[in-house]
């Protein structure tokens, strides 16, 4: 049995299936035909097929796909992708069948069509389980040969004729092809090796996620290096919900949604989140809740200092946050007690705060905007720049030691204690955030990306080399830098250490041009380092590191 079992293993190494590439995600930002990847990959006839990837939608319309293979006289000889919102279907040979799924957005899933020639049954498989069994799907069909594979987009006709409206958005990993119909284990075994992928098959993919990667990318269709492994159980960890700085502040940028608190009314909650703000200016707040009648349900932010508003009433500490610096802050609230601010950790304000109110559920939560009414009515001066990370909603009001907890010394990676996990304390978890799509140009980001942004690595990495290095920047005074064309980066309103450091975390800003204006120091970011005419009144910074 010992050897049975251990022969096995030694032909399942020899098949693995590449972890080659498993960090790198192919990312399609938009409804465009211009967003894609197509090449002859050559394959031969085949009498059996196994597609399997990762995908992470960024839609919620229908028919939009994401594999497409033609061949002379048969566009749709291979498709994968969603025919209905939600519901996954295979097309082969020009039949195809579907199956309701559910795919969420924004949310990672494992997708497998496998089919054999021989005995006509194909499935689908969504998360390592088959959805749908089909019999006497095209049996004794063969695919042709010598056609044209699209990654991104449905092919009309060979290698073209693609439809924006059936682009693909969002992004995709560790696509795998076989010249056969993977079993149920194999499918069950490459989802469960996890993101990374590094799983066995008896036999290497005719076309493998490496041999994909290879290829041109057109239009904005881009390479997404990640940093390490994502975590299946909880896909938020490590990501960090950017927002544009304050010179691209926009009523545009937000995450909204009717959260679901478990229950119709409460009269205590808390708040907790990692914050980084990108603003000088005063008047910005991060979250709102609006219901009818009462827009200022709950917000919180910076009115000139720090502060919580519950039911239209505020209470606001005597902290002015620092542009460009990571705080840690959790507001709690009780109907029947006092209110608090905490900032790392420490209580900074107490007091009485909509005492006898109570909240309930049925409203808009707004994350980057503050609501002058339900779901609208932004105010760009109004609106969130920076970051949040791990932003999490309590049905409770948090004590001392609790605040104490969640913070963790300051550990930026720590997520929430599993005693209020165990407790249902969690009313909204930042993994609920995640699974939403944001709007305008918010991201999601990880590792080098979230990283350049001010954010703090959760992996075990050492980045010094790549880390910004204050020592690097050198002074010139009466000296200006030009703008690349469509090179203009915004600006930044404060010291010049926090422009420096938001001018480093872009990654295309070379220069940095300050000045006073309107009594307030101004740093504009350059893509550039051509300079023009002297100006006397300005001096710039390059980083020469």
């Amino acid at each position: 049995m010992f050897a049975i079992a251990f022969a096995t293993f030694l032909l399942a190494l020899s098949g693995l299936v590449a972890g080659e590439g498993h960090n790198r995600i192919l990312n399609f930002p938009s409804a465009s035909t211009a967003n894609y990847i197509s090449f002859n990959p050559g394959l031969p006839s085949l009498n059996g097929l196994t597609v399997c990837g990762w995908q992470k939608k960024a839609y919620s319309d229908t028919k939009r796909y994401w594999f497409s293979y033609a061949v002379s006289g048969s566009d749709n000889e291979i498709i994968l992708g969603e025919r209905e919102a939600g519901v996954y279907v295979l097309y082969l040979g020009g039949s195809n069948y579907g199956v309701t799924v559910g795919a969420p957005e924004n949310q990672w899933i494992h997708v497998c069509a496998t089919w054999d020639s021989a005995s006509g049954v194909s499935t689908i498989s969504v998360n390592g389980e088959i959805k749908k069994t089909q019999e006497n799907f095209k049996k004794g069909f063969s695919i042709r040969r010598d056609g044209n594979l699209a990654i991104g987009q449905e092919q009309d006709s060979v290698g073209g004729r693609f439809d924006a409206n059936q682009a693909f958005v969002g992004r995709l990993s560790s696509i795998n092809v076989w010249d056969y119909a993977l079993n149920a284990s194999d499918i069950a075994f490459i989802y469960d090796a996890g993101f990374c992928g590094y799983s066995t098959t008896a036999v290497d993919p005719i076309i493998s996620y490496q041999d994909i990667l290879s290829q041109d990318l057109h239009g904005d269709a881009t390479i997404v290096e990640e940093r390490s492994c994502m975590d299946l159980e909880d896909p938020s960890d490590g990501q960090v919900l950017r927002f544009p700085p304050q010179s691209e502040a926009s009523t545009a940028n937000f995450l909204q949604f009717t959260p679901d608190f478990g229950t119709d009314e409460f009269l205590e909650f808390s708040i907790c989140t990692w914050f980084f703000k990108t603003y000088g200016d005063q008047g910005r707040y991060f979250l709102s809740y609006a219901q009818s009648g009462l827009d200022n349900s709950i917000i919180l932010g910076e009115q000139a200092t720090l502060g919580i508003w519950v039911s239209g009433s505020k209470m606001l500490t005597d902290i002015y946050l620092d542009q460009q610096t990571w705080y840690h802050l959790c507001f709690t609230w009780a109907s029947d007690s006092t209110s608090a601010i905490y900032v790392d950790g420490e209580k900074v304000k107490e007091g009485d705060l909509a005492k006898g109110k109570t909240k309930t559920s049925g409203g808009v939560l707004n994350i980057g905007q503050e609501q002058d009414s339900v779901g609208g009515r932004y105010d760009a001066n109004q609106a969130f720049a920076g970051s949040l990370y791990n932003l999490n909603m309590f049905n409770i009001k948090l004590t001392d030691e609790q605040v104490s907890k969640v913070y963790a010394n300051g550990t930026f990676c720590k997520k929430v204690p599993d005693e209020l996990w165990e407790a249902g304390n969690v009313m909204i978890a930042y993994n609920d955030l995640y699974s939403l799509i944001p709007d305008g140009d918010v991201s999601f980001d990880d590792g080098e990306e979230a990283w350049r942004h001010g954010a703090m690595h959760c992996d075990s990495m050492d980045l010094d080399e790549d880390a910004h290095k204050p020592d690097c920047w050198v002074m010139e005074e009466k000296t200006e830098y030009k703008n690349k064309k469509n090179g203009n980066l915004g600006y930044v309103v404060g010291t010049v250490d926090e422009a420096k450091a938001a001018c480093y975390a872009t990654g295309a800003c070379k220069t940095l041009t300050c000045y006073q204006k309107g009594g307030e120091n101004r740093c504009d970011m350059k893509s550039s380092f051509e300079k023009s005419n002297g100006d006397k009144k300005k001096t710039s910074y390059t980083y020469r590191c």
